[in-house]
This record gives structure tokens, C-alpha cells and sequence, in this order.
């Protein structure tokens, strides 16, 4: 009888000793759950706006390469430019010296 006292007991010690171990295990449970949550809602958000900067990224990207064929085009018509101006005969008769008095 002692015997199942004892045995009685100890199995009541560990029962609810579990069941208040449980209660902090379910509720640390719910506050990683919400904190999965959160971090999952901001990986999204992160996702979406390294989307959309990898889009910006090829739209200057292209820009930059369309500005790049209009310079070249400039400077090649600089040189066309310099080049009939150079070739053109000067239509100003040439500077005389002042004299010195």
C-alpha cells in the first residue's frame, strides 16, 4: 500500500510537472510562430523589391547603352564637322600686323 502511495505520487509529480513545462513549451511555440510569420511577410516584401530593382537595373542598363550609341553619333559628327572646316578654304584675307609707332 506504502509502495503504491509512492508510485501514485511520483507518477502525479511528473504529470503535472509536464503539464506546467507544457503550458511555457505551447506558449514560446505561439511566439516563434509569429515570429515565422513576420519574417515570412518581410522575405516576400524583400523578394518583391529585389524584383523590381533588378528590373530598374536593366531599364538603366539599356538606357545607358542607347546613350552610348547617341554620344558615339555626336562625336562622330564632331569629327565630320572639324573635318569640312578644316578642309574649307578661309574666306578672311589674312591679318596684317599692326605697326608699331
Amino acid at each position: 500500500m506504502r509502495m503504491t502511495a509512492v508510485i501514485l505520487g511520483l507518477v502525479l509529480f511528473v504529470t503535472l510537472l509536464a503539464t506546467g513545462c507544457g503550458q511555457g513549451i505551447k506558449k514560446e511555440n505561439e511566439q516563434l510562430k509569429a515570429q515565422v510569420a513576420a519574417l515570412q511577410k518581410e522575405n516576400l516584401s524583400l523578394k518583391g523589391s529585389a524584383t523590381t530593382l533588378k528590373a530598374d537595373a536593366e531599364a538603366m542598363k539599356q538606357q545607358m547603352e542607347t546613350l552610348t550609341k547617341e554620344k558615339q553619333a555626336l562625336e562622330e559628327k564632331i569629327k565630320e564637322l572639324e573635318a569640312t572646316i578644316a578642309a574649307r578654304p578661309s574666306t578672311r584675307p589674312p591679318v596684317k600686323p599692326k605697326k608699331m609707332s
